[in-house]
């Protein structure tokens, strides 16, 4: 019996009248308690070992745990534990116990196990949609963007639909189920807002797409390839490997910069010659340069012309057609060439020079010296602005 040690206590001889009133309820409320935190070890436990398991299978996928139908599996199982405790710490008050069990007993096995095979279920799904997609992009070119928003957008459905269902094995009315859920729905929506707008974000996206995965975009101000689209979020890969998450909403509002959307794109370089040499020869070379390198697109399109009057040079513009996929080295391997052939060809380059006018002093009637006229520039002592 679990009351023997309040027993014994209240057969000790000397113990306040007030202290024997209270001892029951101190006793029972200290087994509720302690049932309470047994309940929520065990919870934790088995938290644990679905959270290794779940992450182990993502891994060999490169998927993330958190958000994920294990994350949601494993927190639904961890509150249904708990909340099977509080019968039992119930009990402690002289609670029945023996009918809620006879009731709802096969109801909580039944609503853990529909926790866990919506969990497997919905990542299969999901994992079968995402390989479909793969698959239709490699061999038939097909848009990868609206299967990953589906298989994620079908995960969480599933998952939903789970939670309702495993409710119901604790008696919970579908209809009660329903209205309590549109009022919680509502208060939902109210409270997250940017939430609802990042939902709304990635429809538009899924509808419209501009922008796939595996484009390189330059959007809310970070640049680099878009690896994954979600309901919620989009993930986009930078130059530094690092994963970037964009809320939905930030990314429809904002101006979207899509490069890989053509097969090839043009190259814009701006270069500087000085005044002293022949701008025509040093628009030839240029051109040659640039025409020279194997990988240029389009030669018969290469464009160079003069495009400004700087301080100190004339500057050129260079326009040229690469592949997308090559812009950065072929920007890289033009300005490496240019400079090659201005070497060559005794083009100058000129450095920033800066030029001061000193006024010439005159002398007075007095003898001393008085404010007038200029003094000539000293050759070498200029700077011009450019």
């Amino acid at each position: 019996m679990i009351d023997w040690p309040l027993q014994y206590l209240l057969s000790l001889d000397g113990l306040p009248e007030w202290v024997r009133q209270i001892l029951p309820f101190a006793w029972h409320t200290a087994l509720a308690i302690g049932i309470m935190v047994l309940a929520y070890i065990l919870a934790q436990l088995v938290k644990v070992a679905i959270r290794l398991v779940g992450q182990r299978r993502l891994a060999k996928r490169h998927e993330d745990y958190d958000g994920s139908s294990w994350d949601l599996a494993d927190s639904a199982i961890q509150a249904m534990i708990i909340l099977a405790g509080v019968p039992f710490a119930l009990s402690v008050f002289g609670f029945e116990i023996t009918p809620y069990f006879a009731t709802y007993g096969t109801g909580i096995l039944t609503a853990i196990t529909i926790i866990v095979v919506a969990a497997v279920l919905s990542r299969w799904i999901g994992s079968s949609i995402r390989q479909f997609g793969d698959k239709a992009r490699r061999s038939h070119r097909a848009d990868g963007t609206l299967f990953a928003f589906m298989a994620s957008l079908v995960t969480y459905m599933i998952m939903g639909l789970a939670i309702v269902f495993a409710l119901t094995q604790f008696g919970v009315q579908t209809a009660s189920l329903i209205a309590l859920v549109g009022a919680a729905g509502l208060a939902i929506a109210l409270a997250l807002q940017d939430t609802l707008k990042a939902v709304a974000g990635g429809v538009m996206l899924a509808i419209f797409r501009p922008y796939r995965i595996g484009d390189w975009v330059n959007v809310a101000g970070m640049e680099g390839e878009v690896t994954d689209i979600s309901p919620f979020r989009t993930t986009i890969k930078p130059v530094t490997n690092n994963a970037v998450s964009l809320p939905n909403d930030k990314v429809w509002t904002d101006a979207i910069s899509n490069s890989s959307r053509y097969a090839r794109r043009r190259l814009d370089l701006y270069v500087d010659v000085s005044y002293e040499d022949d701008t025509d020869f040093a628009i030839e070379k240029t051109h040659e340069a640039i025409n020279d390198l194997s990988r240029v697109l389009a030669k018969s399109e290469t464009w160079v012309g003069v495009h400004a009057f700087r301080d100190s040079s004339v500057q050129l513009r260079c326009r040229a057609w690469v592949a997308m996929p090559e812009y950065v080295q072929m920007k890289s391997d033009c300005l490496r060439a240019i400079k090659k052939a201005y070497e060559q060809h005794g083009i100058t380059i000129p450095y920033p020079h800066q030029v001061e006018i000193h006024r010439a002093e005159k002398s007075g009637p007095t003898g001393q010296p008085s404010a007038g006229g200029f003094a000539a520039n000293q050759p070498g002592e200029g700077l011009d602005e450019g």
